[in-house]
């Protein structure tokens, strides 16, 4: 693969194949940069696909977004009086019934036409300049689509990539919030990765004295403060406080009331601000995050692939670790643990070995045990010790215990005892022995309960909790990564409780093969341990005079007393934390509102600095402008969490508060936005026309089904994955994204003359009805790209687009296409493009799998299960669950 720039892929990671048996197969450690903006691995047999600075085209924005409180209408009920009004259809273009007869659906039974209901479907709009269209952050109404690839530049309010609000202009008395039943709430990324367009955070040295902020409810200063007597005294926006500035930050006003230096000053133009922390903002002097990996060693870890994948990985990503965070330790672990000690002048590590798993410890300092792999002096220990371990371990034999528990005991404390890090723990079997031991539980009847939370609890509660807030206390953040055998327990439940306390990854791999999954593992490890994830974070969120925060949702926990603040060990780029504003008086006399985050942490470089957002949103009287500037992704994913920590909470009812959500939303727009309407009329508000259909495909995840088809593992670790979600992964996710892929559409996969971009096809409605049996489409659903295989489809057109005889032939071109380079047609060089193209947009998001479904797989139940508009068990289809949705808000206004 290519690389390009600076960033760390200027080496290429794992430029070796591995010996013998414990080669990882299906793919190439090669075409990965971790952190950087280039593309992962090439898929076309051609030139490599790279990730420019400005290649990121195809960004579509769904229907739904912007616009007026104009009504949606879709027709009427059976039996109702009012007219069939059938709005623009929601693709924005041509009328899906337009589509070639294979495509066509039959005409429902109800009067709603299902051709013209709201879908986020049609044709991706293609950038048309590189990094896409350019908006500045006081311009917006509503910010552009988090699935947009743009431009967007602060002027003085934080950019949408760092916090948005579900409403976009605050209501400004309490009784209008009520009836509009639109949750007001701000979804918070505040370490999110910024494209190579926009310009960086800009970090303010202001020395002991700190930044400057106001004594009454100690917000920072930001572009919105307002100066007075020639800038010796201020006014705080938050809290209106007239407050003495310091005389070494005082400077003269011009003409306009303006500090003279403020062009100078990041912080009073600029929405988002780094300051460097004074020493009095911390306890102790910070330290660079170092990086233990906790290894499992028996006989399971390495029959499966998972000790010599992971190995395999850490040495392909040496090359990529700078100082001062390349300090690494490893540990194995099986019924003892196996630390390696580091020593200058010595040709290989030593292993020393703790019995002891009641009672566990490090051996030797943190000195010996963590060491810097950038230096010369330990560099090749570490090469050889990753090289020949699974080879001696598999020639000395292997025990099936595993003391994890004692494993993860010694390993926070040795992280603790140096000022914090991070433990990344690799599971492939349920921890039996030592301190912490697990017990299998895994029960049928409690595992189609999701609502009895029988099998959520934790084990080893008091074990658990003393570690968890161990690792708080000192900066210390764990990450699991588990690879159970197909069908086996190994209670994510509590191998996940402190991970999801102290902000680390959970990452899953049921029935770990490293030929399907050591592609998804090496990518998932490398940007866990390559990404500029941040340490000892200390969280404050602020809000204007009138408006109080009413709850937070996360992976992990808030404080008991106040919702608006939370501790964590770690945040990564993708970290998010939701939180629900309500009124606490009316808010009088303001034009415009204000929050602010304040992030104290510390960086991979061991600084302590303080991240400043500051959002400005207007304040309406006007009902109708509560709904007109709603933003229907964030509504979404802040309802999606809601549902994920009722059902973590053993609460059963959250299927039925999602559909209340959605029935109180629609009927308040109804009465009071759209009264001179007929009564028996479908009307949905413009910005919330996709809500039924989000709500209604939540409620048919297989995370919120009830019944025995999802284990309980999976399903815990789908939960926690909802907690955290990204805003930009939450419209995929919800209702996956559906191409045609054969035939292909016209200019598909061509370049689109911007970078390296290429056309995607339009997508189609995600329902099975959809799907021609002789063609072949493209999934996305957000975590995973896969080309599906129609059972009809003919083998005469595959071998004249791929140059194969079978289906079998066919999947092995598409996930190795570069070893097939002479037999690829045009077609499907486009196809893959289309892949690619798929994958550069979402650069900055956790790595896309990509795998071929062939029909007749199980593999094709699960992803007929993934449509989102289809029936699934007691859960209706689309169409009707609009009707129903319909149905009770009429109840509701009679």
């Amino acid at each position: 693969a290519v690389y390009g720039g600076d960033t760390p892929g200027g080496v290429t990671p794992g430029g070796y194949t591995p010996a013998g048996a414990y080669t990882p197969g299906g793919y190439n450690p090669g075409g990965y940069t971790p952190g950087g903006p280039q593309m992962g691995r090439t898929i076309s047999g051609a030139s490599p696909v790279q990730r420019t600075p400005g290649g990121m085209g195809g960004g579509r924005t769904p229907a739904g977004r912007g616009g007026g409180a104009t009504p949606s209408r879709f027709g009427s009920l059976p039996g109702s009086s009012g007219p069939v009004g059938m709005g623009t259809p929601a693709n924005g273009g041509a009328s899906p019934s337009r589509r070639k007869t294979t495509e066509q659906k039959k005409p429902s039974a109800s009067r709603i036409d299902p051709e013209q209901v709201p879908r986020p479907v049609g044709q991706p709009e293609a950038v048309k300049d590189e990094g896409g269209k350019v908006y500045e952050t006081t311009k917006y109404h509503v910010p552009p689509a988090a699935t947009a690839v743009c431009t967007i530049v602060d002027k003085g309010s934080a950019s949408c990539e760092f916090i948005r609000s579900t409403v976009n202009q605050v209501p400004a008395y309490p009784s209008t919030a009520n009836t509009a039943h639109v949750p007001m709430a701000l979804i918070c990324q505040p370490f999110a990765e910024l494209t190579p367009l926009e310009e960086e955070v800009p970090c303010v040295d202001l020395g002991e004295s700190g930044p400057f902020r106001c004594n009454r409810c100690k917000a920072y200063v930001s572009c919105y403060f307002t100066w007075h007597s020639n800038g010796k005294e201020a006014t705080c926006n938050f809290c209106s406080q007239r407050i003495e500035v310091p005389l070494e930050y005082t400077c003269a006003l011009d003409q306009h009331g303006n500090r003279r230096d403020k062009a100078d000053r990041p912080e009073l133009n600029r929405g988002t601000v780094d300051y460097v922390a004074p020493s009095d903002y911390s306890e102790s002097l910070p330290a660079a995050p170092a990086t233990i990996f906790v290894i499992e060693a028996t006989q399971r870890s390495l029959q499966c692939g998972l000790l010599p994948q992971v190995m395999w990985t850490l040495r392909s990503l040496l090359g990529f670790m700078e100082s001062p965070w390349a300090k690494i330790g490893i540990l194995l672990f099986d019924q003892a643990l196996h630390f390696f000690a580091f020593y200058p002048n010595l040709d290989c590590a030593r292993q020393i070995t703790v019995s002891d798993t009641e009672d566990p410890f490090a051996p030797c300092g943190a000195d010996a045990l963590l060491v810097d792999a950038e230096d010369p002096a330990f560099r090749s220990q570490i090469d050889t010790l990753l090289e020949e371990l699974p080879g001696l371990l598999c020639a000395e034999g292997l025990a099936d215990q595993a003391c994890a528990g004692a494993a993860l005991k010694a390993a926070t404390e040795l992280m603790g005892s140096r000022g914090g890090g991070h433990v990344i723990m690799f599971h492939s079997m349920l921890p039996n022995t030592g301190i912490g031991a697990l017990r299998h539980r895994d029960d049928i009847k409690l595992s189609s309960e999701p609502e009895s939370g029988g099998l959520f609890t934790v084990q080893q509660p008091a074990f658990i909790e003393e570690i968890g807030t161990d690792c708080l206390a000192k900066g210390v953040a764990v990450s699991v990564f588990a690879a159970p055998g197909f069908g086996h327990y190994i209670d994510m439940a509590t191998l996940s409780r402190i991970p999801r306390r102290t902000g680390g990854e959970i990452c899953f791999y049921p029935g770990f093969d490293p030929s399907h999954d050591g592609e998804r593992l090496h990518y998932d490890l490398s940007r866990t341990v390559v990404q500029p994830a941040v340490y000892s974070i200390i969280f404050k969120l602020r809000v204007s005079k009138g408006l109080t925060v009413d709850c937070m949702h996360a992976t992990w926990d808030p404080e008991v007393i106040d919702p608006s603040t939370f501790a964590v060990s770690r945040m990564s780029v993708d970290a998010t934390a939701n939180f629900t504003l309500v009124h606490g008086e009316r808010i009088e006399g303001q034009k415009q509102v204000y929050m602010q985050v304040a992030c104290l942490y510390t960086d991979k470089r061991g600084r302590r600095l303080i991240r400043v957002h500051t959002l400005m949103l207007p304040v309406t009287s006007s009902l109708s402008n509560v709904f007109r500037y709603t933003e229907i992704d964030t509504v979404t994913n802040l309802l999606l969490k809601q549902a994920a920590n009722y059902a973590l909470s053993g609460n059963g009812s959250f299927k039925d508060k999602l559909s209340k959500n959605c029935v109180d939303m629609l009927h308040a727009y109804r009465v009071n936005c759209a009264s001179m309407t007929s009564a028996g009329q479908l009307i949905l508000p413009e910005s919330l026309k996709l809500l039924p259909l989000y709500i209604g495909s939540i409620r048919k995840m297989p995370a919120f089904r009830a019944g025995s088809d999802i284990k309980v593992d999976d399903r815990i670790v789908s939960l926690i994955r909802f907690l955290g979600l990204p805003i930009s992964l939450t419209a995929p996710v919800v209702y996956p994204r559906v191409y045609t892929m054969l035939p292909l559409p016209d200019k598909a996969g061509l370049p689109t003359g911007v970078g390296e971009n290429v056309y995607l096809p339009p997508t189609i409605a995600c329902h099975s009805d959809k799907l021609a049996p002789d063609r072949m489409y493209l999934i996305d659903t957000g975590l995973t790209l896969r080309i599906y295989v129609r059972p009809e489809v003919s083998m005469d057109h595959i071998y004249q687009v791929f140059g194969v005889n079978s289906l079998q032939e066919l999947a092995a071109v598409l996930i190795s296409p570069e070893d097939f380079e002479d037999n690829l047609s045009e077609d499907a060089e486009r196809i893959l493009c289309c892949v690619q193209q798929i994958r550069r947009d979402r650069w900055r998001l956790p790595w896309q799998t990509f795998s071929v479904v062939l029909p007749g797989t199980p593999e094709e139940s699960r992803v007929l299960a993934s449509l989102a508009e289809d029936r699934a068990g007691s859960e209706s289809n689309y169409v009707d669950f609009l009707c129903h949705i319909h149905k009770l808000v009429q109840n509701k206004q009679d």
